[in-house]
This record gives structure tokens, C-alpha cells and sequence, in this order.
């Protein structure tokens, strides 16, 4: 999954998300997020939120 937000916008002091930003993807943003389970996925609804209200119009 990607994470539309610029390089540098997204707050994520966990760590859990990769730079996309040089490397050809299908998708917006710059962050990937890769998804194994359910164990951070507060964590991760946190991330997507900021995302959205970065993005909203």
C-alpha cells in the first residue's frame, strides 16, 4: 500500500513505512507500507489518517 504524502510529511516514529520517492511504483506518494498482520494496525489506521487529512478537499 502507499501512503500519499510527500517525502518528510509523514509522521512515523515507528519506522514501518519504505521511501518510494527514486524508485518507480504503481501509486501516489512517496511511503510504502507493507501489511503482514494485524498487530500495528492502530499504528497504521494513524498513518493513513494523516494521509487523508493531508489530502482533503
Amino acid at each position: 500500500m502507499w501512503i500519499n504524502m510527500s517525502l518528510g510529511e509523514l509522521e512515523d516514529p515507528k519506522g514501518i513505512t519504505r521511501d518510494v520517492s527514486k524508485t518507480g511504483h504503481w501509486g501516489n506518494g512517496h511511503y510504502e507500507l507493507q501489511i503482514s498482520s494485524d498487530e500495528d494496525l492502530e499504528y497504521i489506521l494513524s498513518l493513513i489518517k494523516q494521509s487523508v487529512k493531508k489530502n482533503k478537499k
